[in-house]
């Protein structure tokens, strides 16, 4: 590995330009040439990172300004970094867009200003030529952007397709050209109501990683790009706190190919308060671990696994006796849909769940809500009524029937508010996946409640 680190921001003018091919080939090229690399992901977004994962064999973390602040955002950058030298943080959605309310600027573009890190457009190049200098001069240049350090084409047909377009950016707006990554639909990654499908359900990496490194071998030039990336001016990580006293807290993570949406922070925090960490698979029906003092049950694709998840009628008794019998449970998005009654798919029958959460729910064609949240705990649960996190909300479910209950969370979106999920003295469920480190306080206290027992 080398001494000197790198790190290099993606963005693009649109979502579907290519940015997570784009930062799969680079990773690819990358640890051909003997790099340990670390990619981060802008924004909330869990699957594209399960391809980054499964590709350095280091988790993703996640940058994002609103949910965690300009702060955690350098500190996930130098936590990320450590062991690494080539960083690449893959951008959300356009370049200069973010969808975080109140003002906050959290755009990819505002994450390399955060890093201070070199900013690389990502253009899909398919269906122009000499047009492409009006996009990267047009981005170079609007305010708000800290300017391009540099641009990689994609999906570019021929070598005399890159010919037109290296004319019009070289000679056209004195930004410097990359390269290309050339149009192979064989090295697309398939997609479905959410986005891609994740790699944990997928075993084709080890292949794709040879195939993009030998795709972009004399394509990009990748004596300049690591020059750039020696550019970035990469925060130095804080001290580790200070490990809880005490024995450890056992939290049980729901974790297989149905349930795996963790933000990386979110675990290391619960690790710093003195939590010992200790996965099982609800769709193998492994029961949960004896000693668990906490379960955490996140989000993924239960949905898909349906007929699997429905074998398991004994595990789902266990998994709701635990439950009932007093396990502080927290419950996110996905896992909030497998602790239902039944969960049914689209048009299809509902298949009997784990049925703590008395509802009903389906998921539907048509996206059911997106977007960042403040959530507010109401009272009656194993937090103080008042406390706060941000977090994010995608999913295509929604509750058909449910019998009375308290709702978990006062919910403040971009436009309006809601009342949203359920909660019990021991256990708090709902669509937002929670970014621990929006109230790293909180999460102190709910491990506290876990070892010693304490309730509100």
């Amino acid at each position: 590995m080398a001494d000197t680190k790198g790190c290099a921001v993606l963005g693009a003018p649109w979502s579907g330009s290519g940015k997570t091919t784009t930062t799969l080939a680079l990773t690819a090229g990358l640890k051909a040439r003997g790099h340990t690399v670390q990619v981060f992901k802008c924004g909330p977004d869990y699957i594209d990172g399960t391809y980054h994962a499964a590709l350095t064999g280091r988790p993703v973390r996640n940058l994002d300004l609103w949910m965690g602040g300009a702060d955690d955002v350098r500190e996930q950058a130098a936590r990320g970094m450590q062991g690494a030298d080539m960083g690449l943080v893959e951008g959300v959605m356009g370049l200069l867009d973010s969808g975080a309310p109140d003002g906050v600027l959290a755009s990819t573009a505002e994450v390399a200003r955060t890093l201070v890190a070199p900013l690389l457009l990502v253009i899909d190049a398919s269906r122009m030529a000499e047009s492409v200098a009006a996009i990267v001069h047009g981005f170079h240049t609007v305010p708000g952007s800290p300017g391009l350090a540099g641009v990689i084409v994609n999906r570019v047909a021929s070598p005399g397709h890159y010919a037109l377009l290296e004319h019009a950016i070289s000679g056209r707006t004195g930004v410097p050209l990359l390269g290309y990554i050339p149009e192979r639909p064989d090295l697309t990654l398939p997609e479905r109501h959410l986005g891609l499908v994740p790699a944990i359900e997928r075993d084709v990496l080890a292949s794709k990683m040879g195939e993009w490194a030998a795709a972009t071998r004399d394509t990009l030039d990748w004596a300049r790009l690591g020059r750039l990336m020696g550019d970035a001016r990469l925060p130095r990580s804080s001290p580790p706190p200070a490990p809880a006293s005490g024995p450890p807290v056992v939290v049980a993570l729901a974790q297989d190919a149905a349930f795996h949406f963790y933000y990386a922070a979110n675990l290391e925090l619960l690790e710093s308060y003195g939590a010992e960490i200790r996965p099982f698979s609800p769709l193998a029906g492994e029961p949960i671990p004896a000693e668990a003092q906490l379960l955490y049950a996140g989000g993924g694709f239960p949905e898909e696994f349906l007929d699997q998840l429905g074998q398991q009628p004994h595990a789902h008794a266990a998994y709701r006796r635990r439950i009932e019998g007093g396990l502080l449970t927290l419950a996110e998005c996905g896992g909030y849909m497998w602790l239902a009654q039944s969960l049914a798919h689209v048009e299809g029958e509902p298949v009997p769940l784990v049925g703590v959460v008395p509802a009903a729910m389906r998921l539907e064609r048509r996206l059911q809500a997106i977007g960042y949240r403040t959530v507010t705990a109401r009272h009656g649960g194993p937090w103080p009524a008042g406390t706060t996190f941000r977090g994010h909300e995608f999913h295509h479910g929604r509750v058909v029937s449910a019998e009375p209950r308290q709702a978990a969370w006062h919910s403040r979106l971009r436009r309006g508010e809601q009342e949203e999920g359920v909660v019990t003295p021991n256990l708090v469920a709902g669509f937002t996946h929670l970014y621990f480190p929006s109230n790293p306080a909180a999460m102190g206290q709910l491990l506290h409640r876990a070892r010693t027992g304490e309730r509100l």
